[in-house]
């Protein structure tokens, strides 16, 4: 045999050693892994933007927003505890990093199926593995996935995501590992019944009365609910225990100097009995942030007792004897506490809570994560924050979109005059 044949015969041995090496690796590789969520374990939904929510909206697990400020709809919405809403705070700023790591190992993870067009999922069963869409997917009715606990499902999506009413998501797939990426927004329609983890890069819309299994977790944009349940539970441990909450948003989120922004505080309660606070809810307020001139201090906690917040001051206090009304895991019992606060200093003030704050006869308030709380933003202002105009005021929010337009209207006329300056000139010579 040649010397030239040898060389062939041993580079070509050489080769399929390579490939059946290999064949392993990329068969491990092939069934889709679950991304880690990290610090975003414990979030049913996390916001980019904003968080808005209307009707009775209930989550089960944490709340979050960032970088955004502004968490709209808390109550009626509720986060059962001992879930917490993150308004701008650390713990969701670490959420939001670890959504964006667990985004990209979707991402990155290699396709055993498609990549297809644009689909409409409904009335199929697809096997456990990674599913990649060039475009849109659609679900319009029902969609099984069947398979055992540590079976994982990721459907890498081009486009957006949406479902029609009523569709639904079924199977003995395991939630925890179904995952979603999608590479723009994310739509339930009203009385979608969904399952799994949606990571969506822009926003994610629930229409009434839509539902999830598993997190909604939108990176840059939006997270908008209408009489919803999230539910990351299932994930987490199962539902949790009954017992007591405590959450509080401000509302705007951000306001210029002197401005005034509203605390509002929800003390949850999931006991089937009503629980009364053994001691006084006290909550400070961080330094710089005090209680409003006219502070509107109000509860609609039961009993008797009425809550103070002295102007100026840094403490609203809710005194022991109240009463947050019973309910259930999924219908919680609520009451609020809520103080206009305002400050002078530019600046971002953080207004935390902590485990046991709140004391009554159905337990103390746990977290899931913490510190939880809530961020006001005070950004500086040149003018007052209303201006009199023809006997009315024209509010800040109004000038900075009327600003604009004046200046546009203001160059024209000077434009318009030299025009007529110069036409003038030329008509004398």
């Amino acid at each position: 045999m040649s010397v030239r044949r040898i060389l062939s015969v041993s580079l070509t041995v050489l080769m399929l050693a390579a490939l059946l090496f290999l064949l392993p690796l990329t068969h491990v590789n092939a069934l889709g892994t679950a991304p880690s969520l990290g610090a975003a374990a414990n979030y049913a939904v996390m916001g980019g933007s904003t968080v808005t929510n209307t009707g009775n909206t209930v989550i089960l697990g944490d709340l979050g927003l960032s970088p955004g400020t502004s968490i709209t709809g808390f109550p009626p919405g509720i986060v059962v505890p001992p879930g917490a809403i993150h308004q701008t705070d650390t713990p969701a700023a670490n959420a939001q990093d670890a959504i964006t790591s667990a985004y990209n190992a979707l991402v990155s993870q290699p396709c055993d199926f498609g990549p297809f067009g644009p689909t409409d999922l409904a009335g199929t069963a697809p096997a456990h593995g990674v599913w990649c869409y060039s475009s849109s997917v659609m679900l319009s009715g029902v969609l099984t996935l069947t398979g055992i606990a540590t079976d994982v499902w990721v459907f890498k999506i081009g486009s957006s995501l949406t479902t029609g009413p009523g569709a639904s998501v079924v199977g003995t797939g395991n939630s925890c590992n179904i995952f979603w990426q999608v590479t723009s927004s994310a739509t339930l329609d009203t009385t979608t019944v969904f399952r799994g983890y949606i990571l969506a890069l822009q926003s994610i819309t629930l229409n009434n009365g839509a539902s999830d299994e598993g997190g909604l977790f939108a990176r840059n944009g939006a997270a908008t609910l209408i009489n919803n349940k999230v539910d990351s539970s299932v994930c987490t441990g199962g539902p949790p225990a009954a017992g007591v909450g405590v959450n509080k948003i401000f509302s705007p989120a951000s306001i210029g100097q002197g401005g005034v922004s509203t605390l509002i505080i929800t003390l949850t309660n999931t006991n089937a009995l009503a629980a009364t606070l053994t001691s006084s809810f006290i909550d400070t307020l961080p330094s710089g942030l005090v209680i409003a001139p006219t502070p509107n201090v109000a509860s609609s906690c039961g009993g008797a007792g009425a809550p103070t917040a002295t102007p100026g001051g840094s403490t609203v206090t809710l005194p022991a004897g109240r009463s947050i009304p019973g309910g259930g895991i999924l219908t919680p019992g609520f009451c609020t506490l809520t103080v206009d606060v305002t400050a002078t200093a530019v600046g971002t003030y953080f207004n935390a809570l902590g485990p046991g704050i709140l004391q009554t006869t159905g337990g103390n308030n746990l977290l899931l994560t913490g510190p939880a709380g809530a961020a006001l933003t005070v950004y500086q202002t040149i003018f007052p924050q209303s201006i009199p105009v023809g006997g009315e005021m024209l509010t800040m929010s109004t000038f900075r979109v009327v600003l604009p337009w004046l200046v546009l209207l203001m160059a024209l006329g000077i434009v318009a005059v030299q025009t007529l300056i110069i036409k003038r000139r030329k008509t004398i010579n």
